[in-house]
């Protein structure tokens, strides 16, 4: 008989820290979570928003996911932190959790 394999384990990393976004639009902002940050210098529009979404909605291994994204000139940097790694995304695409 083979062992399931424990998901709640010590393994699964605690969830990140929420973003918080300091400053205004068109102006110098700053979005961190105390692990990660992320900074928009303005050299044409520019903004900074969080996207938040609930990933396996209604089951046992619902979890709440957030990115911060920065945007320059059309040109988004997305960051996504699950506590144990750091992923940056950049494109010109309209992109979701």
């Amino acid at each position: 008989m083979v062992a399931e394999p424990d998901i709640a384990g010590p393994d699964i990393a605690a969830p990140a820290p929420e973003f918080e976004i300091v400053g205004a639009d068109g102006a110098e902002q700053h979005g961190s979570n105390g692990r990660v940050t992320l900074t928009v210098y303005p050299d044409g529009q520019s903004r900074m928003r969080k996207r938040n979404a609930i990933k396996n909605a209604c089951t046992a291994r619902a979890r709440k996911v957030q990115w911060l994204y920065g945007e320059l000139d059309g040109v988004r940097a997305y960051l996504h932190d699950d506590g144990r790694n750091v992923h940056v995304i950049l494109t010109k695409r309209d992109l979701y959790p």
